[in-house]
């Protein structure tokens, strides 16, 4: 399930450059003030977020009209976030200030296919913890890996998620916590179980999803445009 929010800037500069973590930490804190049961309800599991964020994007053709996109699987945080988000609720992130114009609840249609980030993916290497990106070899399987481990993690079966191909975009440099890690956009060609696919689309793929890291979306129909 998917929440896409309209935002009207209200004042400021646009969102900064560097905006993941604090519109993560935005977005919280707004879900636990608006319900007694967010906090159990987001800690649910010990494996994975209970939900994915996109980056902020500017609305198409309108200056000072945005949006960005909640993604989970339950009902219970779609429903936190609808109450949270109505319109007319005021969201600062960093410097900006936003007021919330609109929502849209919607079940975005899944299958093998085009897949592209709207938030990018944050792989880190095992053995060093550091983030790494395209240009580390075996980088496709690596992300193939990580897919299918959190697969198996968060619905307790073998992942089958196969990337055919990946054509990396946009390498963003991101701050979580006062520490600067590499984030990775791009295509992918993804081919496996819809039900698999569509735990990709409302959990993301790889590290910190919460923070505006791994949102993917069907490149089919309008799910990852607006």
């Amino acid at each position: 399930m998917h929440l896409t929010i309209r935002l009207t800037k209200l004042s400021g500069q646009n969102p900064s450059y560097d905006h993941n973590f604090m519109l993560g930490s935005a977005v919280y804190a707004m879900l636990k003030e608006n319900s007694k049961e967010a906090s159990d309800v987001f800690h649910d599991s010990p494996y994975r977020s209970s939900y994915v964020l996109s980056e902020i994007h500017g609305l198409k053709g309108k200056k000072g009209e945005f949006w960005f996109r909640l993604g989970t699987s339950s009902e219970a945080v779609a429903r936190i976030a609808g109450k949270a988000l109505t319109p007319a609720t005021e969201i600062s992130v960093g410097d900006s200030r936003f007021q919330v114009n609109g929502i849209v609840m919607e079940e975005p249609i899944v299958r093998p296919g085009e897949y592209v980030t709207l938030s990018p993916i944050l792989l880190r290497d095992r053995e060093t913890g550091h983030s790494i990106v395209h240009d580390t070899p075996d980088y496709k399987n690596i992300l193939e890996e990580a897919i299918n481990s959190e697969i198996k993690n968060h619905l307790k079966k073998e992942g089958t998620i196969k990337v055919v191909h990946f054509e990396p975009q946009a390498v963003r440099k991101r701050k979580i916590k006062e520490r600067t890690v590499l984030a990775q956009k791009g295509r992918m060609l993804l081919d496996g179980a819809d039900e698999e696919l569509r735990f990709l689309v409302n959990h993301g793929i790889g590290s910190s999803p919460a923070l505006g890291f791994g949102m993917v979306v069907p490149t089919e129909g309008r799910y990852y445009e607006i």
